[in-house]
């Protein structure tokens, strides 16, 4: 059985309509995803950095992220036949760890909590395939990464792309006709 491994953050919770929510809120602004050109909003304006880390690490901003559309759906069909994880690199925002937990078990309570992995180094995961928004995660990874388009990715040349969860869908359907 394929054993896939999920990234949580922009692959299946639309983090940065939060963040963007969050620095429009705070500005007084109406910034929308496509005035960022493929950048995070602390790259275009600096000053914000602190601001928008103190509000990322505050306890309860990941309680409420949207779902990437479709993830549902798909993740659903993929447990029919492969063995699938969800896997966060929580580290990254250590007041997260509840937050995303319940977020999981409320938009996707057909995954099994020992199915739910937080990690910093995601080299650890011994999983077939690996679908992330950031290639840094695919280093030292065994298996074969699949890079999940996000804004932010965009202009990275990399050989396995899976725009949507569509894309995902039809890889792995490819794999086991």
């Amino acid at each position: 059985m394929v054993r896939i491994a999920i990234d949580m953050d922009e692959v299946i919770a639309d983090f940065y309509y939060k963040d963007l929510q969050m620095y429009n809120d705070l500005y007084e602004t109406n910034l929308q995803l496509s005035d960022l050109n493929d950048q995070y909003v602390s790259e275009i304006y600096p000053e914000t950095d602190k601001i928008m880390k103190f509000i990322r690490n505050t306890k309860g901003f990941f309680k409420d992220l949207p779902v990437i559309e479709d993830a549902q759906e798909v993740i659903k069909e993929l447990m029919l036949s492969h063995e699938v994880f969800i896997t966060s690199a929580a580290m990254d925002f250590p007041n997260s760890f509840d937050d995303k937990f319940y977020w999981l078990q409320d938009k996707f309570p057909f995954i099994e909590k020992k199915n739910i992995v937080f990690c910093g180094n995601k080299s650890i995961i011994k999983a077939d395939y690996l679908i992330d928004d950031h290639i840094h995660h695919f280093d030292g990874f065994a298996g074969t990464g699949l890079l999940f388009t996000a804004h932010h990715n965009k202009q990275i040349d990399f050989p396995y792309r899976m725009n949507n969860w569509q894309d995902v869908r039809m890889f792995f359907n490819q794999l086991t006709e």
